[in-house]
């Protein structure tokens, strides 16, 4: 498995409950490698310090209705974080476009890792009153030994204020890593690592209720066939039935494609869709999917392939309603990027973007699109390529793309500070 990236923040923070910024990022301080451009132009719109305004971004962007960007940092915010002093256990930021073409930076909230949660490595939603969503990866119940995580609202009425909609307690999921899905009656979906009555990590529901929320979980992991450890979020279809990847199966880090049949008076019924091996078709997804029609997936794997690079992959529907994977792009080769984490967007004419945390000129990451051929094959162009430093470094959220096709996304180290950079792609 890598070692390198900021996702890797899941076992520090498991094994050392509140990290630092230099122990949650290896390389925020290394020696940074010269930027290099390759075909499009990058343009840093707000570099983090580690401080109140945070460090380490790593997870989805998303915009409002005027313009604005929000998203979370892994660490940094106030100092005094689950009762160690230093390194702050993330914020939930905006970003603002300025009269002077530029960008300034507000810390919404930021989390103590106590009862309201701490360290989200995920990015937030909007819901239709512009309440920010989210889910903190620890914090909450002590019943975990750094607590079971939570799912939270921010509200502003003067000031922003954190609501917990719902805290874990372990049998009920422990851990949530994914960004939240918004379904058509108001209810939430994600999933949790771990948890779940066997440990493995579940599917959840949170429905609004009279005075709260009501938690539900919609499938426990077994750890077998079935896959196990959840790390990205799900995608529904019109019937509401989800679809999403497990990072590991049967105790190994392969990992499978799921569904789960909706079922409003019974329980829902998981399939798999894919096993992912390593034989040259990709193992170890680590970001969710997205439907780009009924019978049709896409997504990454952030190793195996050919090179052992990661791969991007189709999934479609065939005959006899068995699902078969083609492999988009293998990563890994000369010049190319490796690693991809997170997930793929996609423009209205079909291409796919995405980022790689490595590989690039400086194997620090890529900004990369795949267009379909008229022959049914893929091609690739590398976007951008990062230098390591002022540029920023290790990209491993899923991108955003605005009306204009200009795509959005954050890196973890590097810019002017080694903390990290929101970043826009210009093609």
């Amino acid at each position: 498995m890598i070692t390198r990236f900021v996702v890797v923040t899941v076992a520090v923070a498991l094994i050392s409950g509140c990290a630092t910024a230099q122990s949650s990022l290896p390389f925020a301080h290394s020696a940074a490698a010269s930027s290099a451009h390759a075909h499009a132009i990058e343009k840093v719109l707000y570099s983090f310090t580690g401080g109140t305004d945070g460090g380490g971004p790593n997870g989805s962007l998303v915009f409002d209705g005027v313009g604005n960007v929000y998203g979370t940092t892994h660490f940094g915010g106030i100092d005094t974080c689950g009762g160690q002093v230093g390194g702050g256990c993330g914020v939930v930021f905006e970003l603002s476009p300025t009269k002077s073409s530029g960008w300034s930076e507000s810390a919404l909230y930021a989390f103590a890792d106590g009862a309201d949660g701490g360290f989200p490595n995920a990015g937030v939603i909007l819901d239709k009153n512009g309440n920010v969503d989210g889910t903190a990866s620890t914090g909450g119940s002590s019943q975990c030994a750094i607590g079971c995580g939570v799912v939270y609202e921010l509200t502003k009425v003067s000031n922003w204020k954190e609501s917990v909609l719902h805290t874990f307690t372990g049998n009920d999921g422990e851990f949530p890593n994914a960004v939240l899905l918004a379904g058509s009656t108001g209810a939430l979906y994600s999933t949790t690592w771990y948890g779940g009555n066997t440990g493995n990590g579940t599917v959840f529901a949170l429905a609004p209720k009279s005075g709260g929320w009501n938690e539900s979980v919609l499938y426990n992991f077994q750890g077998t066939n079935d896959g196990s450890a959840p790390a990205g979020g799900v995608v529904a279809d019109k019937a509401g039935n989800l679809y999403g990847t497990t990072y590991k199966y049967d105790g190994d880090n392969d990992g499978v494609a799921f569904e789960l049949r909706n079922a409003s008076h019974a329980p829902w019924k998981d399939r798999v869709l894919y096993t992912f091996t390593n034989n040259g078709g990709g193992e170890d997804p680590y970001a969710g999917m997205f439907m780009a029609a009924k019978g049709r997936f896409f997504g990454t794997a952030i190793e195996g392939g050919t090179t052992g690079g990661g791969v991007a992959f189709e999934l479609s529907l065939g005959a006899g309603r068995r699902w078969t994977e083609s492999v988009v792009h293998t990563f890994g080769n000369a010049g190319d990027g490796s690693a991809p984490y997170g997930g793929l967007i996609a423009d209205n004419a079909g291409n796919l973007f995405g980022t790689t945390v490595f590989g690039g000129s400086a194997n620090a990451g890529t900004v990369y699109e795949l267009s379909p051929t008229r022959r049914g094959a893929w091609k690739e162009r590398i976007l951008y390529s990062f230098g390591g430093g002022s540029d920023g470094a290790y990209p491993g959220g899923t991108l955003a793309l605005d009306s204009a096709g200009n795509l959005y996304g954050a890196a973890s180290n590097g810019g002017q500070n080694g903390y990290g950079v929101i970043f826009e792609v210009t093609r």
